[in-house]
């Protein structure tokens, strides 16, 4: 997501845009109708820009849809609107199924000359992405995991290990897979399957309504919920995928057509003076 959010400021850079002179307030802008053919021009350049940036970087085709006021204040750096969507998407090595990425303020200024860009206003992003079987467990086999097993495994050793974790969904229901030793036992590696649904609390995906077979035996639920809490599949792909200095909020997670859809906030912090 930190990657796609930068193209974005790429886009400026690429856009081939000639001055003019022009205001750039809250006021000015959002005052008065700024319609005109060139900032039609502009924002259809800023629009190519961005889509042969994202392709480039991802492999993907995008829709874009981009709002400006003025000619040169889209050349500044300053926007109305911008919301980008693409399927089948590389980030980190990791195919996502879908990423969406739209603007919620109506004045957006970032000033791509500097080094680093400087953020000109506070900005609000809302975002949306889709995960798959396929990259909640390719992001489970990335190295970086291990350090959440160990943190599990010194809380459940001796009493078991935790190898590894996977995930399966079926008809909406998310499956998690937990495969688990007992150092005291001369019994190969087993697994253990546990169905939960998820939720947002104060930021962070926590499961709920858990479910296990009673093959397994009497396990308390409560437990079972504290393991795949720590052990959180979830939470940690998305952490993978959207790492980076913006703060990113989930708000919503649900099960759709087989996905895992996650949604929620970035909140962009202004860093230079307007």
């Amino acid at each position: 997501m930190k990657k796609i959010f930068s193209l974005l400021l790429i886009a400026f850079l690429t856009a081939n845009l000639s001055f003019a002179a022009d205001r750039y307030s809250v006021e000015y802008l959002q005052g008065k109708n700024h319609f005109s053919l060139t900032r039609n021009i502009a924002e259809f350049s800023v629009k190519r820009a961005l889509k042969k940036a994202l392709k480039k970087e991802t492999g993907s085709d995008f829709d874009v849809k981009f709002e400006g006021y003025t000619l040169s204040s889209i050349k500044r750096g300053i926007f109305k609107s911008i919301e980008i969507s693409g399927e089948n998407v590389k980030v980190k090595d990791i195919t996502v199924p879908y990423i969406h990425l739209k603007s919620l303020d109506d004045y957006n200024y970032i000033d791509y000359t500097k080094n680093p860009i400087e953020f000109k206003c506070d900005m609000t992003y809302a975002y949306d992405l889709l995960l798959s079987d396929e990259v909640i467990n390719t992001a489970l086999k990335k190295s970086s995991y291990n350090k959440t097993l160990a943190k599990v495994n010194k809380i459940s050793s001796p009493f078991f290990i935790v190898k590894g974790v996977r995930t399966k969904i079926t008809d909406n229901k998310l499956y998690i897979i937990t495969d688990y030793s007992l150092p005291l036992s001369v019994t190969k590696d087993r697994s253990f399957v546990a169905q939960s649904d998820f939720e947002v609390v104060s930021g962070k995906i926590k499961a709920k309504n858990v479910s296990i077979d009673t093959a397994y035996g009497n396990l308390g639920l409560n437990k079972v919920a504290n393991l795949i809490n720590y052990l959180n599949p979830l939470e940690f792909t998305v952490d993978l995928l959207e790492s980076g200095k913006q703060k990113i909020i989930i708000e919503n997670v649900n099960i759709v057509d087989n996905k895992v859809k996650v949604s929620g906030k970035i909140y962009v912090k202004q860093t230079a003076k307007g």
